[in-house]
């Protein structure tokens, strides 16, 4: 994934980014309100040298003092200076617990220690920073003087005693909010990057080119509803345009042999392959072309349905020899188009569709018309739509934007591979209209352009 890959997904699933970040930000409040207040006293000592009115001396005590003052830090967290201030005070601790509130700094070049305590109580804070200032100096003078009977030469001065203060210096409700906001930020982003990467479903017709079939185009979706939204002649929606578009390229597919007979399906139920079939029919008979659409799905039909035509005789009434062909062939309006419905299921439709009577039925179509569409069912769960691919000049296979993985189309094109049946190209369905080139198309004005007189007048009356 490249950058733009990176900011695609971020854009796609910016819910997920927010919720995260809204998450973290409420994580981040409630850490606020459930710690507990922490305060801090700090005192300053100041290390010095007993004066013996000798230059020379006194220059070799500050050098000394300066270098024993790093060393001075570690003594206040020992258990020489801490357990006399848990004795004094009555703290209900222990030392190497006491330590952990405690901390010192000592500047380079100066004899100052600065010590400071965290405590849940200001007065407390104080009290143990005023009582380490006090057992420190008597530590210190402990541990440098040489013998019983001589003095220290040390001397512990306290410049500033510890106060109360009143404010915590934690929680911050600023810091923890800021770091559960990052932090939501930073989750929302990778879980979004990490759904883009995990996401193998199809979304671009690179992907159908990638896997090996030409890729006819893509439709944007139309209107949601219980009927799929169909072309309407001299309709200059998106959706019309996009078809169109299909239809050209299925007609340049093959050049020297531009296809008649084609078979339309799908890896999988559900990505739309009978609204395509219909749609495609539709826009070929309104460019002229005489176009007939079979119902071959003999399992679920529903030509008949979307185009509101008699459904009780049709493919399967003709293949039983009870009716001719001409008289269940049923021309839609005066659109160019011929529909041939379904009619009863069958029992066994796998073994009707590759019968020899659909074969000569099928020849008897492309005589008839230009174009001949067949409405399958999908690849994988059946064996009809391979069946009747094999005996079409090829197939059109349809694929959900968003819906079909890349193994459902691979395994698709394998089983139209495996009965060789020539894979006419790949649609992209239910493209969304961010995601659409049409959508841009139309928003610049580049909408369907008229190409002959008739059609120039049409679009002039509409204006």
């Amino acid at each position: 994934m490249d950058l733009v890959d990176y900011l695609r997904a971020l854009r796609k699933h910016w819910i997920l980014v927010v919720l995260s970040v809204l998450l973290g930000s409420g994580a981040g409040f409630g850490a606020y309100s459930t710690s507990a207040p922490v305060y801090r006293a700090d005192c300053l000592m100041f290390v010095s040298m007993y004066d013996t009115g000798n230059a020379a001396l006194l220059m070799q005590g500050s050098m000394f003092t300066q270098q024993r003052v790093q060393s001075y830090t570690s003594v206040l967290e020992s258990p020489k200076v801490l357990t006399p201030v848990i004795r004094e005070l009555g703290l209900d601790t222990t030392p190497r617990a006491l330590a952990e509130h405690v901390g010192s700094s000592a500047p380079i070049g100066t004899v100052l220690i600065e010590v400071t305590v965290d405590e849940s109580s200001p007065q407390l804070a104080a009290d143990v920073a005023n009582s380490i200032s006090r057992h420190f100096g008597t530590a210190v003078s402990e541990l440098e003087q040489a013998t019983p009977e001589t003095m220290s030469p040390v001397r512990i001065n306290v410049l500033r005693p510890a106060e109360v203060r009143r404010d915590p210096i934690a929680p911050d409700l600023v810091k923890m909010l800021a770091l559960g906001l990052l932090a939501g930020a930073v989750l929302g982003t990778g879980l979004a990057i990490l759904r883009e990467v995990l996401d193998t479903t199809v979304k671009t017709l690179t992907t159908i080119s990638d896997l090996g079939a030409p890729a006819l185009g893509s439709v944007p979706a139309g209107e949601s509803g219980d009927r799929p939204e169909l072309v309407v002649e001299g309709s200059r929606s998106p959706q019309s345009e996009a078809l169109r578009q299909v239809r050209t390229n299925l007609q340049f597919a093959d050049v020297d042999h531009p296809p008649r007979l084609v078979v339309v399906t799908s890896a999988l139920p559900g990505e739309g392959k009978s609204t395509t079939a219909v749609n495609l029919a539709l826009t070929s008979a309104a460019a002229g072309l005489r176009t007939i659409l079979v119902e071959g799905d003999l399992r679920l039909p529903r030509v008949a349905d979307y185009l509101g035509v008699e459904d009780s005789a049709g493919l399967t009434t003709v293949l039983a020899g009870r009716a001719d062909l001409d008289d269940v062939l049923q021309p839609y309006g005066d659109t160019g188009l011929s529909v041939l419905a379904a009619g009863p299921i069958p029992l066994n439709p796998a073994a009707l569709l590759g019968s020899r009577h659909m074969s000569e039925l099928l020849q008897r179509l492309r005589d008839r018309a230009d174009l001949v569409i067949v409405d399958s069912p999908p690849l994988l769960p059946v064996a009809d739509a391979a069946v009747l691919a094999r005996q079409a000049d090829g197939a059109v296979l349809v694929v959900k934007h968003g819906r079909t993985t890349r193994e459902h189309l691979a395994r698709g094109l394998e089983r139209l591979r495996a009965v060789d049946a020539t894979v006419l190209g790949g649609v992209l369905t239910m493209v969304p209209s961010k995601a659409s080139e049409y959508s841009y198309a139309y928003e610049y004005g580049y909408g369907y352009q008229p190409t002959t007189p008739a059609d120039a007048e049409h679009v002039l009356l509409e204006r």
